[in-house]
């Protein structure tokens, strides 16, 4: 259970980044910024989610 905690903290802080971060005009909403920020959200979970069973196996 502990991995999927470290993959979702993971989720949460990248998303709130790309929320926070500046966009180009007319990108600027939060909706938008969400649905861009999955690009990066997604494949951060999956890697912090690979990085931590690698770790407990150890």
């Amino acid at each position: 259970m502990k991995t999927f905690i470290f993959s979702f903290l993971a989720y949460i802080i990248v998303s709130v980044i790309a929320v926070l971060i500046p966009a180009s005009e007319g990108y600027n909403s939060i909706g938008w910024k969400l649905f861009v920020g999955q690009v990066y959200a997604i494949p951060a979970c999956i890697l912090v989610a690979i990085i931590t069973v690698i770790v407990k196996k150890k």
